[in-house]
């Protein structure tokens, strides 16, 4: 895991794309696929301008198909440790996350990169995802 040094002196890690090449991505996505047919991989990453929101503990998760949205809500904010109270706004390529009881495996087949991962965006603001 990579990380910078932002303006304002906070560590940023660098995303998952700029560290690994698309044919690294690719390779990795379809050896995780193959292994795990019944999986979704997924990367998480906070929005590069979200500053009130801690960064997750860690950003690749291999999530099962069949779960609703929710579920890996519930996930994704335990690894970034937010309070009950504490909104979280969820965005894949630039839109907010369908609906809460759509399956993660339909999300996936519409929404995946074309390395083979399902890339998820989160922060604290609702706005921040018409810019991603």
């Amino acid at each position: 895991m990579s990380t910078n040094i932002s303006e304002s002196g906070s560590i940023d890690r660098v995303p998952f794309k700029q560290e690994n090449s698309l044919e690294k991505r690719t390779r990795l996505a379809a050896k995780i696929r193959a292994a795990h047919p019944d999986r979704v991989p997924v990367i998480v990453e906070k929005h590069a301008r979200s500053k009130l929101i801690p960064d997750i503990s860690k950003r690749k998760f291999l999530a099962p198909g069949d779960i609703a949205v929710t579920q890996l809500i519930s996930e994704i904010r335990k690894h970034i440790e937010l309070r009950p109270d504490e909104a979280i706004f969820l965005f894949v390529n630039g839109h907010s996350l369908p609906q809460s009881g759509a399956l993660l495996s339909q999300v996936y087949e519409k929404h995946k990169d074309e390395d083979g991962f399902l890339y998820i965006v989160y922060s604290a603001d609702s706005m921040m995802g018409a810019s991603c």
